[in-house]
């Protein structure tokens, strides 16, 4: 009797050289740095599942990762984000495919996906909110629109927060983006 095949099979699993002439032979398509069986839905649990064999499952996924997880985007990042509780610090061995940073989470801020901890939708617009350096439009229009039911609460836990640098911008990007979603 056959073995039943993996879902997510990487070059740990067949050699390279297989999973390229499965690909090619239309058996397999490529998801992330791994290959998956055309017959599987590409859903939330098989991008987690993924990146899990990426990452590990000590990590949690956020902002970029986390967005791709939950279908906001449709591509994987380069690099995927992903973050380990202050609690539960971990070394993670130097990885051009993964930028790791510590954070504070509240209880509900995290949950499982896949077997992968994954940011919940408000943290990441929270995420994205308190984020310098380039424009986060693209990313937080598209995750409003997915669950507008994050945003009140979102601004709320802005406002909430006692002594965070970027707070008022946070809360003026939050605003302009429900604005934009709202447009639509």
């Amino acid at each position: 009797m056959a073995g039943v095949m993996a879902s997510v099979l990487t070059p740990g699993v067949l050699a390279v050289a297989e999973l390229s002439s499965a690909r090619l032979d239309g058996e397999l398509y490529g998801l992330d740095e791994a290959f998956v069986p055309v017959d599987e839905v590409e859903s939330s649990r098989m991008r987690a599942s993924v990146l899990r064999g990426i990452a590990g499952t000590r990590l949690i996924a956020e902002l970029d990762s986390a967005l791709w997880v939950r279908g906001v985007i449709d591509r994987p990042p380069r690099v995927h984000t992903m973050c380990v509780a202050r609690a539960n610090r971990v070394k993670f061995p130097p990885s051009p495919r993964i930028l790791v940073r510590e954070v504070g989470h509240e209880i509900g801020d995290v949950e499982p996906i896949g077997g992968l901890p994954v940011t919940v939708p408000g943290r990441i617009l929270y995420d994205l909110a308190f984020l310098d350096g380039r424009d986060r439009r693209a990313d937080a229009v598209p995750l409003l629109r997915r669950f507008p039911e994050i945003a009140d609460a979102c601004a709320q836990r802005v406002a909430d927060a006692r002594s965070v640098p970027g707070k008022v911008q946070a809360m003026a990007r939050i605003v302009e983006w429900q604005k934009e979603v709202s447009l639509r």
